[in-house]
């Protein structure tokens, strides 16, 4: 069963987010695989959890390119991350969209939730 670091789902959260702005999709969803070994679920408050994987890949076609991640806050304690960024819609001269993402390492799982000002 893995165990991870603070310090390790720290360089994890960051390495996705520059990854995203970047648009460097392989890498992303490589530092994903390599601290999940197991399950992975994704859960936009408000609808069912969904197969982490495929909402995965289902958000990537959505928004990547498209939407810029700014961190403001990323607080670790154990197993659990918490993330306050701003969201940027490139190109749209709207302002940034406030979103709240909690993250839940369980052995070889993760859970992670999304609360987001956005229509999804």
């Amino acid at each position: 069963m893995k165990t991870r670091s603070p310090e390790e789902i720290r360089q994890f959260l960051h390495d996705s987010v520059e990854f995203w702005n970047a648009g460097r999709k392989e890498q992303m969803f490589a530092v994903y695989r390599a601290i999940v070994p197991g399950r992975m679920t994704i859960e936009y408050i408000g609808i069912p959890p969904l197969e982490g994987w495929a909402a995965l890949e289902d958000m990537w076609q959505r928004f990547a390119g498209k939407v810029r991640i700014e961190p403001k806050e990323v607080m670790v304690t154990g197993n659990e991350a918490a993330c306050y960024h701003l969201n940027t819609t490139l190109g749209a001269g709207t302002a940034p969209r406030p979103s709240i993402e909690l993250y839940r390492f369980d052995g070889d799982d993760l859970q992670i939730r999304y609360f987001h000002q956005a229509q999804i």
